[in-house]
């Protein structure tokens, strides 16, 4: 039987609470304290919000986007952590996580650093039994080689498999089966569905609209009259779980990587490179298969503490050939290697600043013009 005619098996993933809990992995010290990883936005050390909070922190009352100063008097006393933002090294775990993970799904959508749906409909022939497996499979899997928890939602929509995720949180794992999903739905808060912000929820509540239920029960006009044709129709579907949205996982890359675990810890480049070409092969095949090149080139470095380094460079030209990663990356884990007080336990590629310059000389090439 062909897929299209399975019922859907539709997946939310959400990496919990992920800046900070990548911070606890670096430092296991912090998993006891209150730790909120923060974007300072002035010259003190009180100006900004809080981007993500722990477990513990968010027992105090701490919130994201609440600002430092109010955080910090609700954790004063409480041997708080408080952590820049640092997006490059989350960055560096997401793309490891979701690379694996679209190794293991049929279909995978990233929407965000820490969290993506995937489709295991053909994979699991719309069983899903096989996808409870398969979602125990997978946050298992990030568990042994990241330290982190998953939340996941299993579901026959996208909005579905959302809501589960939520519910699952913290390191849950929730499966809604097509029979149930009108009880389930139904007393939910009408803001909690995929799609609704708060000047939508707003709108609904003013129509006496606070249950998901009570939305898929609304007269569609009045919806229209509120929101449009489009929305109006969207919201009526995902309220009975019933929308179509497809996992899209043709949406355009904005850039390519591979990380692989070297057989010792070392910092000789040489042997870093060596043991990384095939990452370097793996990064040349997807940059000639999509008729891109680049101009930022980043080397990735996963030390023995578990700390993530990273330092990048950014070519005037677009370029594509393997000769400018091997001698870019040869140069930048070099300068890594020089400053590095510990060993390399994992090495990784990336490329980005893609454009669709097919016919991009190499580095070299256009050197010699």
């Amino acid at each position: 039987m062909k897929s299209e005619f399975l019922q859907r098996v539709i997946g939310h993933i959400d990496l919990d609470y992920f800046y900070a809990q990548v911070e606890e992995v670096e430092n296991p010290a912090l998993k006891e304290r209150p730790v909120i990883v923060c974007v300072f936005s002035g010259r003190t050390e009180d100006r900004g919000v809080v981007s993500t909070a722990n477990y513990v922190a968010r027992g105090f009352g701490v919130r994201s986007g609440m600002p430092i100063v109010n955080a910090k008097k609700l954790l004063q006393g409480k041997d708080p952590a408080v952590i820049r933002m640092n997006h490059e090294k989350y960055e560096v775990v997401s793309t490891r996580i979701m690379d694996a993970l679209s190794e293991k799904v049929d279909v995978l959508e990233p929407t965000g650093i820490d969290e993506a749906f995937f489709d295991v409909t053909a994979s699991t022939s719309g069983d899903f039994e096989r996808a409870r497996t398969a979602a125990m499979g997978i946050k298992e899997a990030i568990l042994s080689t990241e330290h982190l928890t998953a939340s996941v939602g299993l579901g026959r929509s996208k909005a579905v498999a959302k809501l589960g995720s939520d519910l699952a949180k913290p390191g849950g794992l929730k499966v809604v089966l097509p029979e149930q999903t009108k009880d389930f739905l139904g007393p939910l808060a009408v803001e909690k569905l995929y799609g609704v912000g708060p000047k939508g929820a707003s709108l609904l509540k003013g129509a006496h609209i606070s249950t998901i239920g009570q939305l898929a029960g609304a007269d569609p006009q009045e919806l229209e009259k509120l929101f449009g044709k489009k929305l109006s129709v969207y919201l009526l579907e995902a309220s009975k779980g019933n929308d179509s949205d497809p996992v899209r996982g043709d949406l355009e890359p904005t850039q390519f990587s591979r990380i692989v675990t070297l057989k010792e810890d070392t910092t000789d480049v040489e042997e870093i490179l060596s043991q990384l070409e095939t990452g370097v092969g793996h990064v040349h095949e997807k940059l000639s298969s999509s008729g891109k090149s680049f101009r930022t080139l980043t080397a990735i470095g996963i030390l023995t503490d578990l700390s993530t380094k990273t330092k990048s460079k950014t070519y005037e030209t677009p370029v594509s050939d393997e000769e400018s990663i091997r001698g870019g990356l040869a140069e930048l884990f070099d300068e890594m290697s020089a400053v590095s007080d510990k060993q390399f336990r994992r090495v990784g590629v990336r490329v980005s600043g893609f454009t669709d310059a097919r016919d991009q000389k190499s580095l070299s090439d256009f050197l010699q013009a």
